[in-house]
């Protein structure tokens, strides 16, 4: 009986472990961390997938913690790991708005805020409008398959109760951030030299025709060239962002342990 329920506790063990880390992931990660998603679903979901995961580490060697402090620690590193992983696309997402943001700025369009419910804060509306195409990309490219197949691979290199990391996550994290900060400037560098085109026209124009009024014209004409051009480079700004996104996971993905291919 005694064996019985040592089992059923290893087991129960290993299954909040995963699940712990599974909710990390969920709790950042584009799309699932959405405020759109009720809570209720987003859990269901983290323990479908840790029900599917947990099988396959029923033989995990686990020293049982001692107390609550050491499940605590324990519950955290598990923790942890998914909300890295989470998190790092989160922050290729932080690139694109701040290629909306800088439109938003070049255009005079700053002040058409919109309420953005994933970073619960009010952003322009082309940082709205980037982040909700490029999340579609992410999706019908299998960018959220990728993910949980990255979070597969770091279960593999680093089962349940084994936390622990090759490389200082913090410094990964510093590097995908100026990652992130690089994407959004590639993202919004041909609408911003469709715009420098733009305004250098302009004002060629206003200089020899001195009755033409730039200010009562410019911003139209502006909000006109931006729109084309986003439209324009819509298909290269997709390609461009998968390639860093996954670029992202591959970076973030080898912190954790001697991860398999």
């Amino acid at each position: 009986m005694e064996l019985l329920i040592s089992l059923y506790m290893n087991q129960f063990l290993i299954f909040l472990l995963v699940l712990t880390r599974v909710s990390g992931l969920t709790m950042v990660a584009p799309l699932w961390s959405s405020r759109a998603i009720p809570i209720r679903v987003r859990a269901f979901v983290s323990i479908g997938i840790a029900l599917m995961i947990t099988p396959l580490f029923w033989n995990t060697p686990l020293t049982y913690p001692g107390d609550v402090v050491q499940l605590s620690i324990l519950l955290a590193s598990e923790f942890t790991i998914g909300l890295a992983l989470g998190l790092a696309v989160t922050i290729c997402f932080a690139g694109a708005e701040l290629a909306g943001q800088i439109l938003g700025q070049m255009t005079g369009m700053s002040l058409a805020d919109v309420a953005s419910p994933d970073f619960d804060a009010s952003v322009p509306v082309f940082s709205q409008l980037l982040h909700i195409v490029l999340l579609a990309i992410f999706i019908l490219t299998g960018g959220h398959h990728y993910l949980f197949h990255a979070l597969y691979k770091v279960f593999q290199g680093m089962p349940p109760g084994q936390a622990h990391f090759s490389q200082p996550l913090l410094d990964v994290l510093m590097e995908i951030t100026s990652y992130s900060f690089a994407l959004g400037l590639q993202l919004a560098a041909p609408i911003m030299v469709a715009l420098m085109l733009s305004i250098l026209t302009m004002g060629l124009i206003s200089r020899t025709m001195p009755q033409f009024n730039v200010l009562a014209v410019g911003f139209s004409i502006n909000s006109i060239v931006m729109l084309g051009a986003l439209l324009l480079a819509f298909g290269m700004i997709g390609r461009v962002f998968q390639d860093h996104s996954f670029a992202v996971i591959d970076l973030l993905v080898p912190v954790f342990g001697n991860t398999v291919p």
